[in-house]
């Protein structure tokens, strides 16, 4: 549209130039014309005003030859003055056939040409009176005179003609100047307009050339690309005749994977590589056809057609993409997605697959109703359905564990309500799904029915808490029969030694065997003490009763009747960084935290060590720190610690219950704080006790 509109402009622009200057040229003859019109004019009126001025000049030699003659009297001014006279008539007649188109110039000869002709009988009268008296100088001056006023009134008269010539040659001269100015506007004028559309017409065809120079160079640019394009294509691409069905072109890719040489595609027709029945194939050349290999492979190929003019021929381009193997990886897709059908609805574990969102079910197998008891296709409607029989205990669990771990692998226990109100256990597993690119898109889950393990763990955990209670009551045994053993054969023993000696002994000897009975029935006693404590905190009965406690009071006391305890050089000191140490705290709980601390301190410190007892305060907290010089604990005992009943391995035949510091532990724990150990074997121990300082609730 757009070059057939400039077309349309350059033709009618050349064609208005030329018209233009045909106009011009047009315009300049007839202005040409008339200037020579009236130069012819101006040139008349110069004749006219000539004639006029030789008709005077005509009169005056007359007059001039009679003067000579009057006043000389020689003949010779007779002949200049016949010429004259005889001469007057002819240029006067001349005068008025030039002047014959002006009425005024007319008029002005009529009244001329009686003082002429006057003038002349006055020059002859003078004449003819001298040439009979030639003496007679009166009536010469007087006809003299007469002459003169005659020659005047002529002379007004040819004044005015030379004066209305010289009018009418001024009009045309001006006439004849404005023509040419007129000429030389429309020239230029004219001249400028043609120029210019010439020039326009000249731009718009350089345009036009220099557009269709790009416009080829782009062509050029455009055709090496789709060869370019249509070469290094990977995929086989070919061009063929519409009619003949011959190939015409035929790119590097398709004679690779044909098998062909480039010389025998181009002999070819479509017909020689496509497989079938042919009557039925032209019709449908697009879609997935069947084509032949050099080697007689028959191959799958998607074909994608395209009509087009090649060299001026109607053909058509053809890419040729080959899904021989696409075909195979889908049929064997298809087989595994089968198979894997088969197995998901063959299980007894529900399959289900999610977007990552879990905003839409796409896939649940039919396990997932024999175990909810609800339908498939409610979940695929509402895919958070299956919440609604969960356990309301364990519902908000499952649901904070699936939107917080979309992008992670999980393993979640809960329970779930049927329809006929039965309970049943479920292990879930889940994790994500990533595509080809990296992302992950869904989430692929096993629901297991797993009631009946669960039924068995409890079973397998009451068999095992039996056990563990029959081995702890075994150890019980075996601890109270040897720790209690030993103090009773102490009381019997001394109790025997003191009847025996039948008042014999002194007072040292009796004095020792009542403190070994006394000790002896103490040792029984803290037994017995942490037994009951332990007992009654596994119950879940032991009280905590908190009441405001001078700390450091407290401390010092409870050492002066641990000392009793004390081997040889063995010492106890108290530290208090605490100025007040009142807490509120339950003195019995407290006491057998200390006590069962100081105690193992001692029991395991040797002779001559010292045990420090630190009391101090931060913040909210009392913390009690107890450093021995002991045998220190071994690192792998120290998770064991607080077992009850567990005695370390470097203990050797040191006495012991392993009570004490479950008792501490329970104890603490009751108080709302905290305990920690710091232990090198062979240097010593340090456990540090935390407890709140203020009264709870």
């Amino acid at each position: 549209m757009k070059w057939a509109f400039e077309l349309k402009f350059s033709a009618a622009g050349f064609w208005g130039a030329v018209l233009i200057l045909c106009g011009v040229s047009g315009g300049g003859y007839w202005t040409t014309t008339q200037l020579f019109e009236r130069q012819k004019q101006v040139e008349y009126s110069y004749e006219v005003l000539q004639k006029v001025k030789e008709v005077l000049t005509t009169l005056r030699d007359a007059e001039r030859a009679r003067r000579g003659y009057v006043i000389t009297g020689k003949d010779s001014y007779l002949s200049t003055y016949e010429t004259s006279v005889e001469t007057i008539k002819d240029k006067f007649d001349e005068v008025r056939i030039l002047t014959a188109n002006s009425r005024t110039q007319q008029h002005r000869l009529d009244l001329i040409e009686p003082l002429i002709a006057l003038r002349v009988d006055l020059i002859k009268q003078s004449i003819a009176l001298y040439k009979k008296n030639p003496e007679d100088r009166a009536i010469q001056i007087e006809l003299t005179d007469l002459g003169i006023r005659q020659h005047d009134a002529i002379w007004r008269v040819i004044a005015e003609m030379e004066g209305e010539e010289q009018l009418i040659l001024q009009k045309r001269i001006a006439e004849s100047q404005e023509t040419f100015r007129y000429k030389m506007l429309l020239d230029v004028v004219g001249h400028g307009l043609s120029f210019s559309l010439l020039f326009a017409v000249y731009s718009l065809l350089h345009q036009q050339i220099q557009k269709r120079r790009q416009f080829e160079e782009t062509l050029s640019e455009s055709e090496q690309r789709y060869r370019s394009l249509f070469e290094l294509n990977p995929h086989p691409l070919w061009v063929y005749d519409q009619e003949t069905l011959e190939f015409l072109a035929v790119n590097e890719a398709a004679i690779q994977h044909y098998g062909y040489s480039r010389a025998e595609f181009l002999s070819l027709r479509l017909c020689d590589i496509v497989a079938g029945d042919k009557p039925y194939l032209f019709p449908f050349m697009q879609g997935i056809r069947k084509h032949i290999k050099q080697d007689e492979t028959v191959i799958d190929v998607e074909v994608i057609a395209h009509d087009l003019m090649f060299k001026g021929r109607p053909a058509t381009l053809v890419l040729a993409r080959d899904i021989t193997e696409e075909n195979k990886a889908q049929e064997a897709l298809r087989v595994s997605e089968e198979k894997f059908r088969q197995i998901a609805e063959n299980i007894h574990e529900v399959f289900w697959m999610s977007d990552l969102k879990l905003t839409k079910i796409l896939y649940v197998n039919s396990a997932y109703e024999q175990i909810w008891g609800r339908s498939c296709e409610s979940l695929y409607k509402n895919v958070l359905s299956f919440l609604d029989v969960v356990h309301p205990e364990d519902r908000e669990s499952v649901m904070t564990n699936m939107l917080k771990n979309r992008e992670k692998s999980i393993e979640i226990e809960y329970r779930i309500v049927r329809p006929d109100n039965s309970i049943r256990w479920i292990l879930d597993r889940s994790f994500p799904i990533k595509n080809s690119a990296g992302e992950i898109y869904r989430r692929v889950g096993v629901s297991q029915d797993i009631t009946e393990r669960k039924r068995v763990e409890e079973v397998g955990l009451y068999l095992e808490k039996e056990r563990e209670m029959s081995e702890l009551k075994l150890r019980f045994f075996s601890m109270a029969s040897h720790e209690l053993r030993t103090p009773l054969s102490t009381i019997l023993l001394s109790a025997q030694s003191l009847k025996s000696s039948g008042g014999r002994w002194g007072e040292e000897k009796t004095f020792k065997n009542l403190n070994r009975i006394e000790m002896s029935a103490k040792t029984m006693t803290q037994l017995l003490t942490d037994i009951l404590t332990l007992t009654r905190a596994e119950a879940g009965k032991l009280d905590f009763h908190p009441e405001l406690l001078n700390l450091t009071e407290f401390c010092l006391v409870l050492i002066e009747q641990v000392e009793v305890s004390l081997l040889v050089n063995q010492r106890v000191f108290f530290v208090s960084e605490w100025c007040g140490g009142e807490a509120w705290v339950d003195e019995k709980l407290l006491r057998s935290i200390l006590t069962n601390l100081l105690s193992n301190a001692i029991k395991y410190s040797g002779e001559g060590s010292s045990i420090y007892l630190t009391l101090r305060r931060e913040g909210e907290m009392a913390i009690f720190q107890i450093r021995d010089q002991g045998i220190g604990i071994l690192l792998e005992d120290r998770q064991f610690l607080y077992d009850s009943f567990h005695r370390g391995e470097n203990v050797g035949d040191i006495p012991g219950t392993g009570l004490g510091l479950a008792v501490v532990k329970k104890c603490v724990e009751l108080h709302g704080g905290r305990i920690s150990v710091e232990s090198e074997v062979g240097v010593g121990s340090l456990f540090t006790v935390w407890l709140p300082c203020r009264r709870c609730g």
